[in-house]
């Protein structure tokens, strides 16, 4: 007998507890009147007694599970699938299977399923929650492989995005460059005017230096011609009058000559 509740079909919450024929004992009864402590406990003195009764270790295994204790539910449900009971383990996988899926590990609780539908093929529940999970599986693995597209593509579009802002940024930056630039041409433009008429006042001055100079150096040399000139007077007028000094005295020698010999010729 399966006793199963689905709270919603697209989910696997069911849970579901095989007697496998054994009599509804002391355990069982108080399972069924949700008094799960005392049917645990009644599995647990039974396997004190027998630890090989594999149905005693079940309806310890589900008792456990009403409780809230996985742990003590799967070693239980794992006691069983070491026998060579099919019907036990194929039940067992099966639970297993319920209980990993509510711990969310969905890939797990796939596997136990599976196991149980090897030992049994026509275990619709179990079918139904194996496909159920495969389903879900896909559905999610394609909203992770849209997301990935989805963040690839984000991720093109950002790197794009802050490629032309950087390109946007650059322009600027040179467009701004060159205003600078030209805003500096203007002003060197502007200053350009009075640096030209200091130029041209600066060179103005330095050739007026330059012409003054060569009027002094040719004034300079116009006084020291004339002193030349003015020496070479006096020195010819120095040998004109050393000439003519000898020249009066070689005339009163002649005369005194003369009259020399006209002494001797009175005489």
């Amino acid at each position: 007998m399966r006793v199963y509740n689905f709270k919603n079909r697209i989910q696997v919450v069911s849970f579901f507890i095989c007697s496998l024929g054994f009599s509804i004992d002391k355990g069982l009864k108080e399972y069924n009147n949700n008094n799960f402590q005392e049917a645990r406990e009644y599995y647990e003195s039974v396997i004190e007694k027998k630890s090989d009764d594999h149905a005693a270790y079940f309806g310890l295994g589900v008792s456990a599970y009403r409780q809230g204790d996985m742990k003590s539910a799967m070693e239980a449900f794992d006691e069983i699938i070491r026998n060579n009971n099919p019907e036990l383990k194929a039940e067992s996988y099966y639970n297993m299977g319920n209980i990993l899926y509510e711990q969310q590990m969905t890939e797990e609780s796939m596997t136990l399923y599976k196991k149980a539908l090897m030992i049994n093929p026509n275990d619709l529940d179990a079918k139904f929650n194996y496909e159920m999970l495969k389903y879900q599986l896909q559905n999610q693995e394609q909203s992770q492989g849209e997301n990935d597209d989805q963040k690839e593509n984000n991720k093109q579009e950002n790197s794009e995005q802050s490629k032309q802002n950087e390109q946007e940024k650059e322009e600027k930056k040179e467009n701004s460059d060159q205003q600078s630039d030209q805003n500096q041409q203007n002003e060197e433009d502007l200053e350009n005017p009075k640096n030209e008429q200091e130029s041209n006042q600066q060179e103005s001055e330095q050739e007026d230096q330059k012409n003054q100079q060569q009027q002094e150096q040719m004034r300079e040399s116009e006084q020291e011609n004339a002193k030349e000139e003015n020496q070479d007077r006096l020195n010819a007028k120095a040998i004109l009058d050393a000439l003519k000094d000898e020249e009066k005295i070689n005339k009163k020698r002649q005369i005194a000559r003369m009259k020399s010999k006209k002494l001797e010729k009175d005489w």
